[in-house]
């Protein structure tokens, strides 16, 4: 994951498009952290969350990051996509690559990254070749769980999708 991940994890961040300095992003499911260190040296002024399940994960993530962490500008939690250790409306915006599809309840865990989110801030999910590609219908899927401005994208580091988060109606 770590040799195969970093050109996507560039892609993925570059196509997230966060342009706050001071930005909180979530990364879901961070595996060795490849994206968590994109992340935080494009926002090093930003605060980046890593939330997973594995523990391997957060070895591997801890000692790929450990500046940024020993910085506090770095978070690394356990949980999962479906239980967000987060309060609502926290985050600025959130990624997760190759992982969506091994979530046991996507609409579930989609529900809760918008949760997580502030109204306007877009998410990433993206898949490298070697995780086998998204699932059928993804567009559909965050169509159902209330996503808008939703954006498919597809190049030689695999498959992209980009989608906001709906702004609050008045």
């Amino acid at each position: 994951m770590a040799r195969a991940g970093g050109a996507m994890a560039r892609e993925a961040v570059g196509l997230l498009g966060v342009e706050n300095p001071r930005a909180r992003v979530l990364e879901i499911g961070f595996g060795p952290g490849v994206g968590i260190a994109v992340l935080s040296r494009v926002l090093p002024n930003g605060e980046i969350i890593g939330v997973d399940p594995s523990d391997v994960s957060h070895r591997n993530a801890a000692a790929r990051n450990s500046g940024a962490i020993a910085r506090g500008s770095v978070v690394l939690l356990s949980g999962t996509a479906q239980a967000l250790p987060l309060p609502d409306a926290h985050c600025d915006a959130a990624i997760f690559v190759d992982n969506l599809h091994f979530w046991p309840d996507p609409l579930a865990g989609l529900a809760e990254v918008r949760r997580v989110l502030q109204a306007g801030s877009p998410v990433l999910c993206a898949f490298t070749p070697p995780s086998g590609g998204p699932p059928s219908r993804l567009r559909l899927l965050f169509e159902a769980a209330g996503f808008v401005e939703i954006a498919e994208h597809e190049s030689t580091n695999g498959y992209l999708l980009r989608a906001v988060h709906p702004a609050l109606v008045e």
